[in-house]
């Protein structure tokens, strides 16, 4: 199995400045038609949700230390040397090409964390797909994080990743 990488670049609204209600002229039912436009199956395919706001000036000249580009290297080459090991002659290099059988061996859930995902699932009426990308993309996380295991948080984050198809 490929992993292909899709990036679907979108305005969040016809103006384009959606969630800046001082700049976007757009009506809530020209906001909803408008991001509804594309079709729940399509969305159930896509893993990460991001936002990106503009920056501003003060951002800008902030000279708080950010983690660099060269230790986010580091920490993803070590997630996918866990991920290469973890999936050694089962012809598998990432956690995004896990089968739903292959994620209940090398992704099992405890209890908090199935208590996280039942609620999830019926308050954003998850499908299995959207599930299953959850799962993969909380392991994913974990791994990035140096966890051997998927706690309740990287659940939380992974779907905090889906927030536009749970909405």
């Amino acid at each position: 199995m490929n992993c292909i990488n899709f990036v679907v670049p979108m305005n969040p609204c016809p103006c384009g400045a959606y969630p800046d209600r001082n700049l976007c002229r757009c009506t809530e039912p020209q906001i909803r038609r408008y991001q509804s436009r594309i079709s729940r199956p399509i969305l159930d395919r896509i893993d990460l949700f991001v936002q990106v706001s503009p920056v501003s000036y003060a951002e800008l000249m902030q000279r708080e230390v950010q983690e660099s580009s060269a230790r986010i290297r580091e920490r993803v080459c070590r997630a996918r040397e866990i991920q290469k090991k973890r999936y050694e002659g089962l012809g598998l290099r990432t956690n995004a090409e896990l089968s739903a059988r292959q994620l209940e061996l090398f992704c099992p859930l405890g209890e908090e964390e199935l208590a996280v995902m039942k609620e999830a699932f019926y308050r954003y009426r998850l499908s299995a797909r959207s599930y299953h990308r959850i799962v993969r993309t909380a392991r994913t996380i974990a791994d990035l994080s140096g966890c051997e295991e998927i706690g309740a948080e990287q659940l939380c984050e992974a779907l905090a990743y889906r927030r536009r198809v749970c909405e």
